[in-house]
């Protein structure tokens, strides 16, 4: 800390580092730069103080909009939505790049400035995989399941209605995405003409599964088979399907 800081200087100091919330933090900052004296020898101090501030601003600023929105950010879910959340250099955006393909890690702090998403494959199945930013993980409200990376189990309490799974250091990509599968509890069910599965949730019918298709194939069903390993059966609507099932269907015309 640079020379000739005042007695209050040193105090404020003291608190802002033991203050815990944004609110608290940023009000102690706001004093800081106040009372620091302004000399030379102060200036990369007052630097980091208010860049800290900026930070600090944005994080609430988002947190609020999120709130006021209902949680909901911008980004258009394309199929289930997993969200790695957490602290800067936490690794996010190494586990985003190991799963999706996309991302470029950083070593400087706060290197993912926006929400960055891309799609992963688990047996098939289409994911939509989130990196947010340290600073902001309201994103996370979006998902269907929040990853906690960085060990910050804090972090996973703010978020009421998602699935969350924390990350240690020693788990792999592989091991994340596997876990953030099961919590989803979707099974995948093949069509002859499909490349993708399509996700339902465990438990559902032949009847879930068409209407998914197209309502005409509930409305206009004639029989449907189900292609489980070796066996093929003639089954009705109501037909519980299982994951890795590969479904025919037949309609009547008209």
């Amino acid at each position: 800390m640079p020379a000739n800081l005042t007695l209050e200087f040193g105090k404020k100091y003291e608190e802002y580092k033991s203050a815990t919330s944004p609110a608290q933090k940023t009000r102690l900052l706001k004093e800081l730069i106040s009372v620091a004296p302004k000399h030379k020898g102060t200036e990369k101090l007052l630097g980091r103080l208010k860049k800290s501030l900026s930070k600090l601003e944005s994080k609430i600023e988002a947190e609020r909009k999120a709130k006021k929105s209902g949680g909901q950010r911008g980004i258009k879910k394309v199929a289930p939505m997993i969200a790695l959340v957490g602290p800067e250099n936490s690794g996010k955006t190494t586990i985003f790049k190991a799963l999706t393909g996309e991302g470029k890690p950083r070593r400087y702090p706060n290197s993912t400035q926006k929400p960055e998403t891309a799609i992963a494959h688990y047996k098939k199945a289409k994911l939509q995989i989130v990196d947010t930013p340290s600073f902001d993980s309201s994103y996370g409200h979006n998902a269907d399941v929040v990853v906690v990376c960085g060990g910050n189990r804090s972090l996973g309490k703010a978020f009421k209605r998602q699935r969350v799974i924390f990350a240690e250091d020693s788990d792999s990509p592989e091991k994340l995405i596997k876990a953030a599968w099961a919590s989803l509890g979707l099974l995948r069910v093949f069509t002859p003409d499909g490349k993708y599965p399509m996700l339902s949730k465990k438990g559902s019918t032949v009847s879930d599964v068409a209407e998914k298709i197209h309502k005409s194939f509930v409305t206009n069903f004639e029989w449907a088979k189900i292609k489980r390993g070796r066996r093929t059966i003639r089954v009705g609507l109501d037909f519980i399907v299982k994951d890795g099932d590969l479904l025919i269907l037949r309609s009547r015309i008209g």
